[in-house]
């Protein structure tokens, strides 16, 4: 009995070892699918309406803090401009190119506000001015480039399934000449044998 019970423990022993040091299968790591687009296979994971709801929201927040910022902590602000630039310009980047021609001012007005910022070239007397300013470039914004108003003017989200076409003879590469070998051949004509007379052959059967 004792012995059994010693068995036991030392095959419990052991199972409990092997279950410690199995290495435990990893989890595969999630794969996005390919979705093909004109340019090539590009991985893709949401539409194009919500990238510019994303990066439209940021950027109210960022502009926001920015109007607000200006007289404050200068790296802030800087920080503030910075931010907001950006995101303008993912928001552009999703729009067809109608709409991108009348978002193009406000993001250059910008931009010129973001290296004043960076450098700090600017005084305490243009600070009221310049948030003046970059209220307006916000309401501007607010008003004609809200996502639920340009939503027709976002870039489709295109998908080319197709199979790529077969290359045209122009595509192909041209063909290498190979050298073919040519041999002299002596084309020069042969002794040509004379025909016997009928009576000499006679004369011969005669000896």
């Amino acid at each position: 009995m004792i012995m059994l019970m010693a068995l036991l423990s030392q095959l419990t022993g052991c199972a409990t070892v092997q279950k410690k040091f199995t290495r435990k299968k990893k989890e595969p790591a999630h794969v996005a699918a390919a979705i093909y687009f004109e340019e090539g296979p590009y991985q893709k994971k949401y539409s194009n309406v919500y990238y510019y709801k994303s990066h439209y929201t940021l950027w109210k927040t960022w502009h926001e803090d920015l109007v607000k910022g200006i007289g404050g902590n200068r790296r802030k602000t800087q920080r503030n401009a910075e931010e907001t630039l950006n995101h303008l310009t993912e928001m552009r980047n999703y729009l067809i190119p109608e709409k991108q021609k009348e978002l193009d001012p406000l993001v250059a007005e910008l931009t010129q506000y973001a290296k004043k910022f960076e450098t700090g070239a600017y005084s305490k007397s243009e600070e009221p001015g310049m948030r003046t300013e970059l209220e307006k470039i916000r309401r501007l914004v607010n008003n004609d480039f809200y996502y639920d108003k340009v939503t027709s003017q976002i870039l489709p989200d295109k998908v080319d399934l197709a199979a790529p076409a077969a290359p045209t003879a122009s595509a192909l590469p041209a063909p290498i000449p190979v050298p073919i070998a040519v041999s002299t051949i002596d084309a020069s004509p042969g002794p040509v044998p004379s025909a016997a007379s009928p009576s000499n052959d006679a004369a011969a059967k005669a000896q």
